[in-house]
């Protein structure tokens, strides 16, 4: 095992990082990125100094990867959920405040409306008939929460 280490030249750290990038593809989800740059850094100053030891390389490789995996992480958590379209992906929010009418009787409170081509179920202080103008005034999970428009 310590030839192979003594042997090792620039093309191997070539090869480490496309095993790296080969893993990264298959779902490390940016994992390696920080690995797979200080391969490629490792191997291109290999390539310039080949007289470094094996465990000069090792060494390099390791603060390297530290390096750069810390840099990608200060780099890419910018990337934080944070959007001007927050209510994109829910659907309950885009609807409060909007009116409808009912298109089912209320019973116990409850009841379902439909909006375009979904059925929602929908929560009231009082029963409400069919057809009366009801105002979304918020959401609990998938349930609309409803008031008699006007009010």
């Amino acid at each position: 095992m310590i030839a192979f280490f003594e042997a090792m030249q620039f093309w191997h750290w070539i090869i480490l990082a496309i095993v790296l990038i080969a893993g990264e593809a298959l779902g490390a989800a940016g994992f390696l990125l920080g690995a797979v740059m200080a391969a490629l850094e490792v191997a291109l100053i290999s390539y310039i100094w080949p007289d470094l030891t094996w465990q000069q390389q090792l060494s390099l490789f390791a603060v390297l990867a530290l390096l750069c995996s810390v840099w990608f992480w200060y780099r890419f958590k910018s990337f934080s959920q944070t959007t001007d379209l927050p209510k994109l992906n829910n659907r309950a929010a885009q609807l409060i405040g909007r009116e409808f009418a009912l298109t089912q009787e209320m019973t116990g409170g409850q009841g379902k409306m439909q909006v375009g081509d979904t059925l929602w179920r929908v929560e009231s202080e009082t029963n409400l008939s069919i057809g009366t103008q009801v105002k979304v005034i918020g959401s609990r999970e998938m349930v609309l929460l409803i008031v008699k428009a006007g009010l």
